[in-house]
């Protein structure tokens, strides 16, 4: 294996947006030697044919690429048996020739977001519940802020319900963390499918990490439209909605205005369960987590729920539109924190996609099923 097959005297294209050290290819080097590699830095913002020699394109059998705009011209690359993202979803190439003119395959790296984009949720959490911002605010001005607020102001996780919404490597590893806190989690997917007992290839998954056999959710849910979803939040009264789907047709807005005012009222105090009557503590208000695609979340409902107060909170990775133009009114929303779509980034982050494109090469020239395959009836 790797001395003949498929790869003898073949080559893989890597095309990037910054330098790698080399060593990083090193395990592809071993495992196929008769592979040749060329590694190229790009403009990711223009069509590939602008950016790479016509020869190196036509003589590329492999492609693993940077990017959410361009893929290759279908007769740009006449001996192409792969294209492999380094992103987790293909949601910006779906309207690409290579797509929509081919049935070529394209894989992407996802299954290995789930241990950065997670610490990233619980970062946000803990900011959020302690009012970590307020204290560091107090920090720079030199003042000692009242500890009698801090103790009536923060809060922490135990008992607390985490809804995930797409319970694939992220979010069974945002599972992992919340019952690490002591909260309990329920999982929303769209497909019957996915069950605990489920042990169908969901890709490749870091070793180590997620809730591989699904025992975390003390309830499982299941719904493919915006009916599923409401009935999910009024079943489950979530503190948290941890929004962790690709984004699709289906859930292109999914959550909106009606959504958000089931959420709410379904923690509203004639409708929290007896086990909490008498309790002394404030109103209960969800808090939103969007590390998936902001389409998915209209924007405008959001604002309103914010000021409304019918949430408490968001912590936002991803928006409509993205990037945030400076004069959005979503930056200055009271109790939001946003970044700029960096949770899954990290200095391990491209080893472990380099790891899934060197998993689909062994299986590419064994001619079995690619991991991360993207279909595209489904668009993921």
């Amino acid at each position: 294996m790797g001395e003949a097959g498929i790869f003898q005297n073949e080559h893989l294209l890597i095309l990037r947006r910054m330098n790698w050290p080399d060593s990083w290819l090193d395990h592809i080097r071993r495992r196929f030697p008769r592979l040749e590699i060329t590694s190229l830095d790009i403009d990711t913002s223009k069509p590939l044919e602008e950016n790479v020699p016509k020869d190196i394109l036509e003589r590329a059998t492999v492609i693993a690429l940077m990017t959410q705009r361009h893929l290759p011209l279908p007769e740009s690359v006449p001996n192409i048996k792969l294209v492999h993202t380094f992103s987790a979803g293909a949601d910006g190439l779906i309207n690409e020739p290579y797509i929509k003119n081919t049935d070529l395959p394209l894989t992407t790296s996802s299954g290995i977001h789930g241990p950065p984009i997670s610490e990233w949720v619980l970062l946000n959490w803990l900011v959020s519940s302690k009012h970590y911002n307020s204290l560091y605010e107090g920090q720079k001005r030199h003042e000692w802020i009242s500890r009698q607020y801090v103790q009536v102001t923060q809060s922490d996780h135990v008992g607390k319900r985490v809804a995930i919404l797409g319970y694939g490597s992220i979010g069974r590893q945002i599972g992992r963390i919340a019952v690490s806190l002591g909260a309990k989690v329920y999982a929303y997917t769209a497909s019957a499918h996915e069950t605990p007992e489920s042990r169908e290839d969901r890709g490749y998954i870091v070793p180590g990490t997620g809730d591989s056999d699904g025992i975390f959710p003390v309830e499982w849910h299941h719904g493919t439209s915006k009916d599923d979803l409401r009935r999910f939040l009024r079943e489950t009264k979530p503190d948290h909605v941890v929004i962790s789907l690709p984004l699709t047709t289906a859930t292109y807005h999914l959550f909106d205005s009606e959504e958000f005012e089931v959420w709410s009222d379904a923690l509203s105090p004639s409708t929290i369960s007896s086990a909490n009557e008498g309790e002394k503590f404030p109103p209960r208000k969800g808090f939103l987590t969007n590390i998936s695609r902001g389409k998915i979340v209209n924007t405008d409902a959001l604002l309103t729920a914010l000021e409304k107060e019918q949430i408490r909170g968001a912590a936002l990775d991803v928006t409509d539109p993205e990037p945030l133009p400076a004069d959005h009114p979503l930056w200055d929303a009271k109790n939001v924190q946003i970044s700029p779509h960096i949770s899954w980034s990290g200095q391990e982050y491209f080893v472990r996609a380099l790891d899934v494109l060197k998993i689909n090469l062994e299986k590419l020239e064994r001619g079995e099923e690619l991991v991360n395959l993207f279909h595209r009836r489904r668009g993921y």
